[in-house]
C-alpha cells in the first residue's frame, strides 16, 4: 500500500516549504502563463470561475498558476481520485470474485437445496465492456459444474446475495434527473449489466405523434415502462429523461426522440439488478437441460448459513487495472461508485458512502495529500456537491507520478484520439499523444487533468472551468489551446 519512492521523493511536503507555498512561487515567463493571463481580459472568461496549477513533475516549478486554491465542481476529473486510491489499496492485479454454490443434498441428480450466486462487488458482472467476460460464457461454465457435480435439476430455489455492499445507497445529492438514466446507477454487491439496462425506441408519423418502446434489454420481471416520449422535429436529437425509483420498478420515461431517426438507443438504470441476474441464470439452466421451477429470491442483509453450502464454481473479474481503466477512459460512473464502495470495505470493512468517504480522507491523511481545497460526495464526479482546487488535484497527481504503482494508474488515463470524450480532442495536434489526463463536464464545467510528457520531463496539471454560460463550442477551443501549449512547454 505504502509506495516508499513516493515518500523518498516528496519529503518536502514535511518542511515549511511545503505544496501550499509552491503555489505563491512566480511563474515561468513561459507560452503558457502568458495565455493564462490574456484569458482574463476576454469577454467570455469575465464570468468564469477557473483554478489551474501546472508543475515540472520532477523540480516541482511552477509553469502557470491561476486561483490554484480555488475549490470548484471537478465532475468526472474526480474519477483520478478514487481510481488511484483503489489501485494503491489493493494493487493493479485485484479481481473481484462472484461464487456459485449450493446446500442440501443431490439424490438422483436432482439438488434437493438451493443455488447462490453469492456477489463480491464486481462491477463487470454481465457487463457489455469489452474487458468483460460475456454473461452466457460464465453462466455456460457454471451449467457444466452444476453437471459435474451430479446436479441435473434443481428442487429448490435460486437465492442472490447482494450483501457484500451491504444496503445499495445513492447518494444524497445526485439530481433525481440523474438517477433514473444509467450514468446515475447505483452501485450493488451483485451488479448486472452494468445495473442499466437499454431499449430502442421508434418514432411516430408525425411531430408530436407517440413513440413506440420496441425493446429493451435485460428484462427486469416486474418492471413497468411508462412511455410518455412523443416525437420531435427532425435533427432534435435524443431529449429522453428516465425516472425511476428504487422502492418501484416503475420507469418513466419522457421527451422527444427525432422524427429523422429509424430507432433511438435510450439507457436507464435498473435498481434490482440481483433480481435480474438470477431471472437469467434460471431461463439458462432451463435451456441447458437443468429444470427449475422454483423461487428466486434475493438477500438484501448478512445472515449465517443455515446449512452448509459447496462451492461449484466461482469468477473472477478483471484485473483492477483493467476496470481502473475503463472507469477513466469512457468515464464510467458505474464502475467509479463500485471502486468507491470498495475502498470503504477495505480500509473502513463498510462501504456505506459515509464510511468509504472516511476511507478516503484516512488514505490521503497517511499519504501526506493535504486534503484542503477538497470535498467529495461521491465516486464518479455526478454530484454537484464535489468541490476540488487545481492545487489538491496537482498534489495528488504528484502523488501518485512518485508512487510503485504510477505505471499502471498512468496506463488509465486517456489520451486524444481514444473512445469516449478524447476521440475528437486536440484533432490536429501533431504532439497530441504527450497528452494522459482525463476530463470532467457537466452542464457548466469543463476540466481536465493529468500528465504531459514532453522531451524535457512531465508536466503535471489540473484546470477546472466553471460557471459559464456560454455553448461549449465557444468554450472548449480556449481550454484546448492551453492543453495545446502545454504539450509544446519545454
Amino acid at each position: 500500500m505504502y509506495p516508499i519512492r513516493w515518500f523518498l521523493r516528496w519529503f518536502w511536503l514535511l518542511f515549511p516549504v511545503a505544496a501550499a507555498a509552491a503555489a505563491q512561487m512566480p511563474e515561468k515567463n513561459n507560452a503558457v502563463a502568458a495565455y493564462v493571463e490574456s484569458l482574463n481580459g476576454e469577454e467570455l472568461f469575465r464570468h468564469v470561475s477557473m483554478s489551474l496549477l501546472a508543475i515540472d513533475a520532477d523540480t516541482q516549478e511552477v509553469i502557470a498558476s491561476y486561483r490554484p486554491q480555488t475549490a470548484l465542481l471537478p465532475a468526472s476529473t474526480l474519477k483520478l481520485v478514487t481510481t488511484g486510491l483503489l489501485l494503491l489499496s489493493l494493487g493493479s492485479d485485484y479481481r473481484y470474485r462472484t461464487s456459485l454454490y449450493y446446500d442440501g443434498t443431490v439424490i438422483d441428480s436432482t439438488l434437493a437445496g438451493n443455488l447462490y450466486i453469492i456477489g463480491g462487488g464486481d462491477p463487470t458482472f454481465g457487463s457489455p465492456d469489452s474487458i468483460a467476460t460475456p454473461v452466457e460464457e460464465i453462466f455456460s461454465y457454471w451449467a457444466a459444474a452444476l453437471k459435474a457435480n451430479g446436479i441435473h435439476r434443481v428442487a429448490g430455489d435460486i437465492i442472490a446475495d447482494e450483501t457484500f455492499f451491504g444496503a445499495a445507497e445513492t447518494p444524497e445529492s445526485w439530481m433525481w434527473g440523474d438517477i433514473g438514466n444509467y450514468y446515475g446507477a447505483r452501485a450493488s454487491g451483485l451488479a448486472f449489466h452494468e445495473n442499466a439496462w437499454r431499449a430502442v425506441l421508434t418514432p411516430g408519423q408525425k411531430e408530436g405523434d407517440k413513440a413506440f418502446l420496441r425493446s429493451y434489454y435485460p428484462y427486469m420481471p416486474g418492471a413497468e415502462f411508462l412511455n410518455e416520449v412523443t416525437t420531435g422535429a427532425p435533427g432534435s436529437g435524443n431529449q429522453v429523461m428516465v425516472y425511476n425509483s428504487p422502492f418501484s420498478g416503475r420507469q418513466q420515461l419522457t421527451g422527444t426522440i427525432p422524427i429523422n431517426r429509424d430507432s433511438t438507443e435510450i439507457k436507464g438504470s435498473n435498481n434490482h439488478p440481483a433480481y435480474t441476474c438470477i431471472y437469467y441464470f434460471s431461463e439458462f439452466l432451463n435451456r441447458q437441460g437443468i429444470p427449475f421451477n422454483g423461487a428466486l429470491r434475493v438477500v438484501a442483509t448478512p445472515e449465517a448459513p443455515s446449512t452448509p453450502r459447496t462451492l461449484v464454481a466461482y469468477q473472477l473479474s478483471p484485473p483492477l487495472k483493467e476496470i481502473a481503466s475503463a472507469t477513466n477512459k469512457i468515464s464510467n460512473n458505474f464502475f467509479a461508485e463500485t471502486l468507491l464502495k470498495t475502498i470503504g470495505v477495505q480500509w473502513k470493512q463498510n462501504a456505506s458512502y459515509d464510511s468509504s468517504l472516511a476511507a478516503v480522507h484516512y488514505l490521503l491523511d497517511s499519504l501526506l495529500v493535504p486534503a484542503s481545497g477538497f470535498k467529495m460526495a461521491d465516486g464518479s464526479g455526478l454530484s454537484r456537491r464535489n468541490y476540488v482546487s487545481a492545487q489538491f488535484m496537482v498534489d495528488y497527481l504528484t502523488m501518485m507520478y512518485y508512487s510503485e504503482v504510477y505505471d499502471d494508474f498512468f496506463y488509465t488515463l486517456a489520451t486524444p484520439g481514444d473512445r469516449g470524450t478524447f476521440l475528437t480532442l486536440l484533432r490536429s495536434s501533431p504532439n497530441k499523444k504527450r497528452l494522459h489526463a482525463k476530463s470532467g463536464s457537466m452542464g457548466g464545467v469543463r476540466c481536465y487533468a493529468g500528465y504531459v510528457e514532453n522531451p524535457r520531463g512531465t508536466i503535471i496539471f489540473a484546470v477546472l472551468v466553471n460557471n459559464f454560460n456560454y455553448k461549449i463550442s465557444e468554450i472548449q477551443p480556449k481550454i484546448e489551446k492551453l492543453l495545446q501549449l502545454f504539450l509544446i512547454e519545454n
